[in-house]
């Protein structure tokens, strides 16, 4: 069975269930928060907090907000600490179920990492345009693999139907090996958010402000 393993954090936030009503599944805002950790100019809060919502409604009054911030905020600062000791172990469980079309928690993970990535792309461009053309080259080609790869794996079912007919039955055999990859894809993700944000100026300064 795969397991994913949820930073302390947010692990304490779902044990109330408010919160298991009000936000996306744990390993989705974990893969969110994530994502967040990895945009090379590290977004404020004021600017994500509403990424975690899947009902709005249902969030009570500002003292709840504040307590949820804290976590939020507590679980952002473990991410990034793992980040930092190349520490991906959060992964190191994951295994496919009996089919591809079975839900899994590193689906949810991925999905919520690619919300940021979206929500955030014009901060990549910012910052991919402060790279020399010949970096901003050799990058392009890891982003696009890295984000090829959690495409895949975020809606399998979907990435084998846009394949032909013809090409699905060998996209479907080479999955479980693809699959193998997945965590070293989320790794080089992470190392070159950090390739990237390397370009920019008053880095440190920014991430002190955290």
């Amino acid at each position: 069975m795969s397991a994913h393993h949820l930073p302390p954090a947010l692990s304490d936030l779902y044990q109330l269930p408010l919160w298991q009503e009000t936000l996306f599944s744990a390993p989705k805002v974990h893969g969110i928060l994530f994502g967040v950790s990895c945009v090379p100019e590290i977004p404020m809060p004021e600017t994500w907090l509403g990424y975690v919502f899947n009902h709005h409604a249902k969030v009570p009054d500002d003292r709840a907000l504040q307590q949820l911030t804290k976590s939020l905020m507590d679980t952002l600062a473990q991410v990034l600490a793992a980040i930092h000791q190349a520490d991906f172990s959060f992964c190191q469980d994951w295994s496919r179920g009996e089919s591809w079309e079975e839900p899994a928690d590193y689906t949810e993970f991925l999905q919520g990492v690619l919300l940021t990535h979206q929500a955030q792309e014009p901060q990549w461009l910012k910052a991919w345009a402060t790279m020399p053309e010949e970096a901003q080259a050799t990058h392009s080609k890891t982003l696009q693999h890295c984000l090829s790869m959690l495409t895949t794996f975020a809606d399998i079912p979907l990435a084998i139907s846009k394949k032909s007919p013809q090409q699905q039955p060998v996209f479907v055999a080479a999955l479980p090996q693809l699959f193998l990859s997945l965590p070293r894809a989320i790794e080089q993700y992470a190392e070159l958010s950090g390739q990237v944000a390397a370009y920019l100026p008053n880095q440190f300064e920014q991430f002190s402000q955290l």
